[in-house]
């Protein structure tokens, strides 16, 4: 066999281990249905500034929900959160899950307009509610 055969044989191989590697990223990448996964994506929400999105994180028993409007909770959430405000270097420390619920221990960093990075240390309790996490609390 020749080099170009070699080549040609090798071709349909490495095409479906690209695609292959291109869906696994994919599914990493969209964060999965974990409790971790799920207060990444609450934080990622709050840092993008989508507080409503947010708010629907929150499961149905979740005390914020009973005390506080998704509208409210957009309002406090904008007024609290100043334009330009990030939250990066999200890092979950711990996962405890026992069946339908669990809690979320992680770390991030506050960056805020004309203030020094704070650092970020926080948990979630989490349940499962029709197959999703969610955050109770």
């Amino acid at each position: 066999m020749n080099q170009t055969q070699r080549i040609r044989a090798f071709l349909p191989v490495t095409a479906i281990m690209l695609m292959v590697a291109a869906l696994a990223l994919t599914a990493v990448g969209c964060g999965g249905n974990s409790p971790g996964s799920t207060a990444g994506d609450m934080v990622q929400l709050l840092s993008e500034r989508k507080f409503g999105d947010a708010y629907d994180s929150f499961s149905s028993s979740s005390p914020v929900r009973a005390q506080v409007s998704r509208d409210d909770f957009v309002t406090q959430m904008s007024a609290s959160l100043p334009e330009g405000t990030t939250i990066t270097d999200f890092n979950v420390t711990e996962e405890n899950i026992e069946g339908d619920k669990g809690t979320i221990s992680w770390k991030a960093t506050v960056r805020m307009p004309n203030v020094d990075d704070q650092p970020l240390d926080d948990k979630f309790q989490m349940v499962k509610e029709d197959d999703n996490w969610k955050v109770d609390q």
